[in-house]
């Protein structure tokens, strides 16, 4: 299938992201309980949106799970890892044979929410958000029974309802697409 046949292919997510104003709170609530119960900022968020839009699937699930602590290493935050899997999921290109047209509808959106998400969050560096070498596991293991955890809990709630309410203004102005699936 060519770009052009590809492109005309593709279906707005209508229904799918939930329009009520009380749903981008309702993800930062799921996303800060799975944390505080089973760790990882990174799949937290990951999980509690593939369950809201019926996206479930394990293999993505895994693959978030070496993204937390800035990747393991304090780089970048797995607030923001999260929010790109999750649009990549619903926007991403999914054939490399689609080329670069296949990654334009991605550009604009990730863009957005990278920045969005830096605003909310107040970075996007693990190191520099927490002051902890995560590549340090004794550091990182006193940091994640610390108070100061507790600032981690909140930038994944932030995150997860920044990432709720873009994807709810993209939607409503029919910016938000999946493809469907090739044959």
């Amino acid at each position: 299938m060519t770009a052009n046949a590809r492109s005309s292919a593709i279906n707005p997510l209508n229904g799918q992201i939930p329009c009520d104003p009380e749903w981008p709170e309702e993800m930062k609530t799921r996303a800060m309980s799975y944390l505080e119960k089973y760790d990882s900022c990174t799949q937290s968020i990951l999980w509690a949106f593939m369950q809201a839009l019926k996206l479930e699937n394990r293999m993505v699930l895994r693959t978030g799970g070496a993204m937390q602590g800035g990747m393991m290493s304090s780089l970048t935050c797995g607030v923001h890892t999260a929010g790109m899997m999750i649009l990549g999921m619903l926007v991403g290109r999914e054939n490399l044979e689609t080329g670069i047209d296949g990654l334009i509808p991605t550009i604009l959106p990730a863009q957005r929410l990278i920045k969005e998400l830096t605003g909310s969050i107040g970075g996007h560096s693990c190191l520099e958000m927490t002051g902890v070498d995560f590549t340090d596991l004794e550091a990182a293991m006193a940091y994640k029974l610390s108070e100061d955890h507790e600032t981690c809990v909140t930038r994944v709630g932030d995150g997860a309802k920044t990432i709720a309410m873009i994807l709810q203004d993209l939607n409503a102005r029919g910016e938000l697409f999946v493809p469907e699936p090739l044959p």
